[in-house]
C-alpha cells in the first residue's frame, strides 16, 4: 500500500444524506461527520488529531485501514509503539504487508484516544483479503502487458482496522496517495495525483515539499481550521487531477477504496451515531465529506469483489524500520526527529541539542553547554538566512556537524543513525494473537528444551546425538531467516573433530521484529527457511549460490538442494570469472565433506564440486597474467582457500588436475611473484615438493636478473602461510639472508615496505623464532650484532653451569635421582 496521503486535512462536518450540512464544530441538529485528513507519520497532524478529538468528542472513530482488523483494536492499551499491523495471506505467507504506527502517527493518536475514552473505533478501508486479491490480479495483468509492477507498494502505512470481516489479507495499498515520501530534492512530480503535496508546495513557491510541509504543519499545533484548509486544497487538486493527462492509470482501485469507506460511514450513520470522526489520508478527505453521494453506485461498484483468506496481528516495530532508508515505501526520513517534534512543545530546538550533547558525552566526547548553546543559535541563524519559517532538520544537522561534531562526517552520521532516525523498539502484550511462525518456533524450542530468554547462554552441541543435530538445524535455519537468536562462537571445550558446534543464545526484544519479517516467508521455521533460500537464490551469483548450498545442507533443507545445485551447474557452465569459481569451490567442497558428518549425504555435491574445480583450475594461469601486486595477492588468497578445501576431497584425477595446475603456476616465469611464491608454499605444505626443491626455486627467483619487486612479492607470498618454515630450515634462511645482503641500495626502499608488511603480519612468536634463527646464522657467518651462543654443530650452545640447578630439580621431580 502506498501511503502517500497528504497530511493534515479537513475537519468537515457531514450529515447523512441530501440536505445535510458541512461546517465547523458548532452544534446543530442531526448527526455530524468530521473528516480529519492527515499525513501518515506526521507529528503536527498527530497533535492536531488528538486536539480535534478532544474538542469534537465523537461517539465513534473511523480510521483508514483494513476493515478486517477491527478485532485487534482491543489490544491497543497494551501496545507500546512503534508497532505494526501485519497481514499475511493464509495460502501464501510471502504475500504480506505491514501497517506501522509510531507515537507521532495521527492514526495511532486516534486509536489511543478512542481506547482512553472507551469510544468504539473501526477501520473502514477495503478488507486486507480483498486488497490482496486485487493486487494479485493487477500484477498478473501488468505481467501480461510486460509492465513492471511497483515493488514498493507492498507495505502500508497508517492503516487501521474497521470492518469485522473474518478474512484478512496481504495488503499492498493501491492508492495514488500523496504525502512527501520523495527524497528531499526529488524531481518534479509528473502528476498532481502522484504527488499532491508537491503540487501544494510548488503553488506556495517552494521546491522542497518535505521542508514546506514541516514548516507549515509539522512544527505547528494545528487546528480544525487547518484541517478544513487542507481539505479545501485537496478538493481543488482532485478536480485538477481529473483533467490531468499525465495522471497514471489506477483510478479504479482508488474508486473502490473510497466507495468502501463511504459505505462504512453510511453504516455508522445508520447505527445512530451522532458524532462521527473520520481519520484518513488527506487526499481522500473530499470524497468522504457530506453530503455523501447516493449509496447505490458505490454498492454496484463493490459487488463481487474477490477475496483471499488472510491473518492479521500486531507485531513490534522499530524506528529504524519506519525510516525511508530502510526500504519502507511510506517511511519518513527522520523518525527520531519527528518523535521529538511531537513530544516537545516548547524550546524544541534547544532541547533537541541538549539530547544530542548528552548522547555525544556518552561517547566520551567533550561537548559542553557552550557547544549546545552555539549549536542552537547557529541552527536558528541558518533557518533565518535560508528563509525557513522555523528551524528545519537540515538546519539542525548542519549546526550539529559544525558546532558539536567539529565537521566530523562519521560522527554526524552516528547522530543521524542514533538520534535522527532513532533506535526505539515497540512491544506487544502476550494476549495478541501470535504469528504462526512464532508459534512454531516456540513449540520447536520447547521440544528441544531451549528457552527464549534475554540472558546470554553458551551451548555446545554434539552433532552425533539426535538432540544436538536437531538444535543445530534450528539455529542454522534461523540464521538463514536473519533471526540471530543463536550466534556461533569459538568453543573452549576440546572438540571431537567436526562433530561439535558452539553457540551463544540470547533472545533480545528486537528479534521479535526480525521474526515478524521472516514470517513473510512461511508459517513454520523449516518452510520459511526453504522459502528464504529460494528467494535469495533468484539473483545470487555463483559464490553466493554455493554458500547457500552449504547453508542449506547444514540447516537440513533437502527440499531446496536440488534446485540450488541445478542453478550452480547452470551458472558454473557460463562462469568466465576465475575468482567467482574459486570462491564457489570452497563452500561446495566443504558441504560435500561434512554432509556425511551430519547424516545427510548428497552424492550430487561431489560431481558439482569436482566439475567446478576442473573449471577453476583451467582458468588460474590465464587470469594471473598481467596482474599487479594487489590483484595477484587477492588471487593468491583465493587459490590458498580453494587448496585448503581440495585437501578435504578424496584423491582422484580431479585433485591431480588441481595439483598439476599449482605446479604449473609455481614454475611459471611470467606470473606475479606473490602468486608464484604462495603456490610454492602450498605445494611445500602439502608435501608435494621437498624443502630442497623450494630452496632451489628460491635461489633462482632471487638471482640477478629478476626484478627486485618480483623477488619481494615471491617472498611475501611464500611466507604468507607462516614464518616457522624459515625459522626451522637453515637452507631457506640462508638463501633469504644472502639475497637481502645483496639488494642494491636504490632498490632497498622498494623492498623494505613489502618485507615489513610480510613479517609484521606474523604472530609475535614466529617473528621471535625467525629473529633467533637469523642471529644464530649471523654468528656462524661471523657477522656482528647480538647473537645467541651456538655449539659446534651450529645449534644453540648450552651453558652447563647455569642449567645445572634447574636440571637437578627437574630430575628430582621426575624421580630420576637426588
Amino acid at each position: 500500500m502506498t501511503v502517500t496521503d497528504v497530511p493534515a486535512g479537513p475537519v468537515v462536518p457531514a450529515e447523512p444524506d441530501p440536505g445535510a450540512r458541512t461546517g465547523g464544530p458548532a452544534a446543530h441538529d442531526g448527526p455530524r461527520v468530521d473528516v480529519l485528513g492527515v499525513r501518515h507519520h506526521g507529528p503536527g497532524s498527530a497533535r492536531a488529531v488528538a486536539a480535534a478529538l478532544d474538542e469534537l468528542r465523537p461517539t465513534v472513530v473511523l480510521l483508514e485501514g483494513p476493515a478486517d482488523a477491527d478485532p485487534l483494536s482491543v489490544h491497543v492499551p497494551g501496545l507500546v509503539p512503534p508497532v505494526a499491523l501485519l497481514a499475511t495471506v493464509d495460502d501464501d505467507p510471502a504475500q504480506a504487508s505491514f501497517w506501522p504506527f509510531a507515537s507521532f502517527s495521527p492514526e495511532w493518536q486516534a486509536l489511543a484516544w478512542a481506547a482512553a475514552h472507551d469510544v468504539p473505533v473501526r477501520f473502514i478501508d477495503l478488507p486486507s483479503g480483498t486488497v490482496a486479491a486485487l493486487t494479485v490480479a493487477r500484477r498478473a495483468a501488468e505481467a501480461a502487458l510486460n509492465v513492471p509492477s511497483d515493488e514498493g507498494e507492498d507495505e502500508v502505512e497508517g492503516a487501521v482496522p474497521g470492518g469485522a470481516d473474518p478474512r484478512a489479507s496481504s495488503v499492498p495499498d493501491v492508492e495514488p496517495d500523496v504525502p512527501g515520501e520523495e527524497a528531499p530534492h526529488a524531481p518534479a512530480p509528473t502528476s498532481v495525483r502522484a504527488d499532491p503535496l508537491g503540487a501544494l508546495a510548488a503553488a506556495a513557491g517552494h521546491d522542497d515539499a518535505e521542508r514546506w510541509w514541516e514548516d507549515v504543519v509539522e512544527q505547528r499545533s494545528g487546528s480544525l481550521e487547518t484541517f478544513a484548509a487542507v481539505a479545501e486544497a485537496m478538493a481543488a487538486l482532485r478536480e485538477q487531477a481529473e483533467h490531468d493527462t499525465r495522471t497514471p492509470d489506477g483510478d479504479e482501485d482508488e474508486e473502490l477504496r473510497e466507495a468502501y469507506m463511504r459505505q462504512q460511514v453510511r453504516a455508522a450513520l445508520r447505527e445512530g451515531h451522532a458524532r462521527i470522526a473520520v481519520v484518513c489520508g488527506a487526499w481522500h478527505a473530499p470524497a468522504l465529506m457530506t453530503p455523501l453521494p447516493p449509496a447505490a453506485p458505490d454498492a454496484r461498484l463493490l459487488r463481487g469483489l474477490p477475496r483471499v483468506r488472510t491473518t492479521l496481528t500486531w507485531v513490534p516495530w522499530t524506528t529504524a524500520r519506519l525510516a525511508r532508508g530502510s526500504g519502507y515505501g511510506a517511511g519518513v526520513s527522520a523518525p527520531g526527529w519527528y518523535a521529538h517534534l511531537f513530544s516537545v512543545h516548547e524550546d524544541v530546538v534547544p532541547r533537541w541539542f541538549v539530547g544530542v550533547g548528552a548522547a555525544l558525552r556518552g561517547r566520551d566526547l567533550q561537548v559542553s553547554s557552550a557547544h549546545v548553546i552555539e549549536a542552537s543559535r547557529l541552527a536558528e541563524s541558518l533557518a533565518t538566512v535560508r528563509g525557513h519559517r522555523s528551524v528545519a532538520l537540515d538546519d539542525v544537522m548542519d549546526a550539529t556537524r559544525a558546532a558539536l561534531c567539529d565537521g566530523d562526517t562519521g560522527l554526524t552520521e552516528w547522530v543521524t543513525r542514533e538520534l535522527v532516525v532513532g533506535t526505539g523498539l515497540g512491544s506487544v502484550p502476550d494476549g495478541v494473537p501470535a504469528l504462526p511462525l512464532d508459534v512454531d518456533l516456540r513449540a520447536t524450542a520447547r521440544r528441544l528444551r531451549l528457552k527464549l530468554e534475554d540472558a546470554p547462554r553458551n551451548l555446545d552441541l554434539d552433532l552425533r546425538t539426535d538432540g544436538g543435530l536437531a538444535r543445530s538445524h534450528l539455529f542454522h535455519r534461523l540464521t538463514l531467516l536473519d533471526v540471530p537468536w543463536a550466534t556461533p562462537r569459538t568453543s573452549t571445550v576440546r572438540s571431537s573433530g567436526t562433530f561439535r558446534e558452539s553457540w551463544t543464545l540470547r533472545w533480545q526484544p528486537e528479534l521479535s521484529v526480525a521474526l515478524a519479517e521472516a514470517a513473510l516467508h512461511g508459517t513454520t521455521v523449516v518452510g520459511a527457511a526453504n522459502a528464504a533460500v529460494r528467494a535469495a537464490a533468484r539473483d545470487a551469483d555463483l559464490p553466493r549460490l554455493t554458500a547457500l548450498v552449504e547453508q542449506s545442507l547444514i540447516a537440513d533443507l533437502p527440499d531446496v538442494l536440488d534446485d540450488l545445485l541445478g542453478r550452480v551447474d547452470e551458472r558454473a557452465a557460463h562462469a568466465g570469472d576465475v575468482e567467482q569459481l574459486l570462491d564457489a569451490v570452497t563452500p561446495i567442497i566443504r558441504a560435500h565433506r561434512y554432509s556425511d558428518v551430519r547424516g545427510t549425504p548428497v552424492a550430487r555435491l561431489a560431481h558439482v564440486a569436482r566439475t567446478m574445480l576442473v573449471r577453476a583450475s583451467s582458468g588460474i594461469v590465464p587470469a594471473a597474467l598481467g596482474r599487479d601486486d594487489d590483484t595477484a595477492a587477492d588471487l593468491a588468497r583465493r587459490v590458498a582457500e580453494a587448496d585448503a578445501a581440495v585437501a578435504l576431497l578424496d584423491h582422484d584425477p580431479t585433485t591431480d588436475v588441481w595439483v598439476r595446475t599449482l605446479r604449473t603456476v609455481a614454475a611459471h616465469d611470467h606470473l606475479p611473484g606473490h602468486l608464484v611464491g604462495r603456490t610454492t608454499r602450498l605445494l611445500l605444505d602439502g608435501a608435494r615438493i621437498t624443502p630442497e626443491d623450494v630452496a632451489g626455486r628460491l635461489s633462482r627467483v632471487l638471482s640477478v636478473g629478476t626484478p627486485v619487486r618480483t623477488q619481494a612479492g615471491w617472498i611475501e607470498g611464500f611466507l604468507a602461510g607462516g614464518g616457522l618454515v624459515v625459522a626451522h630450515d637453515a637452507t631457506l634462511l640462508g638463501v633469504l639472508d644472502d639475497w637481502l645482503a645483496t639488494v642494491p641500495g636504490d632498490a632497498l626502499t622498494d623492498v623494505l615496505p613489502v618485507l615489513r608488511r610480510t613479517f609484521g603480519a606474523m604472530p609475535a612468536a614466529e617473528r621471535r623464532a625467525i629473529g633467533d634463527a637469523a642471529a644464530r646464522l649471523a654468528a656462524r657467518r661471523g657477522r656482528g650484532g647480538p647473537a645467541a651462543p651456538t655449539g659446534d654443530d651450529g645449534g644453540l650452545a648450552i651453558d652447563d653451569p647455569r642449567i645445572a640447578g634447574p636440571l637437578a630439580t627437574a630430575l628430582l621431580l621426575l624421580g630420576g635421582g637426588r
